[in-house]
């Protein structure tokens, strides 16, 4: 499995920043960086708004670590994904896999 974590991938978390306004928005910060096996699945189809747009989904597989949950992201390659589910790939704490799909900007 190690020799298949070839792609680099960033943990993203979010932190609420007061906007000096009375509101708050969110800021996406790495938290670390990580190598990975990146499987792509098949897109889902967002139907919010008028019009539809495929969302690239895929699975990425690191070292387990403690830290990561569903809400999330992780970076590739500029894009970013959100984490949402996690589980371990062995039952024994030394993989882990992050399904996610990609943010809509």
């Amino acid at each position: 499995m190690i020799g298949y974590l070839r792609r680099r991938i960033e943990l993203l978390s979010s932190a609420r920043v007061d906007d000096g306004a009375g509101g708050a928005s969110l800021e996406w910060s790495v938290i670390e960086p990580a190598w990975a096996e990146i499987t792509q699945l098949a897109s889902a189809i967002d139907l919010s708004g008028e019009r539809r747009a495929a969302r690239k989904r895929l699975v990425a597989t690191i070292r387990w670590r403690a830290g990561p949950q569903a809400g999330w992201r992780i970076r590739l390659q500029g894009t970013d994904y959100e984490i949402m589910s996690i589980e371990a790939v062995d039952g024994k704490e030394r993989f882990m896999t992050l399904v996610c799909e990609e943010v809509s900007s």
